[in-house]
């Protein structure tokens, strides 16, 4: 009988803790963001070809390295 109420004991902890934390990570979205648009639109603002860039170099090395030990093993 007592393993069973440990058993038990355990379970009800199990779920009070699973409860708790429902509640304690519940908090209200954030705002809404502003009807004017982005805050900085303009082009110097968003870097995005130096990312690419490097994603494509990244890209081009991996696919060589892949054909390389394709060509060297034979498949």
């Amino acid at each position: 009988m007592t393993n069973r109420r440990k058993y038990i004991f355990a379970a009800l902890l199990l779920f009070a803790g699973l409860l708790a934390s429902q509640v304690a990570f519940s908090q209200p979205p954030p705002p809404p963001p502003p009807s004017g648009g982005p805050p900085c639109w303009p082009p110097p603002c968003i870097p995005v070809d130096g990312g690419i860039t490097l994603a494509i170099a990244a890209a081009a090395a991996f696919g060589g390295k892949k054909l390389y030990d394709t060509m060297k093993s034979g498949n």
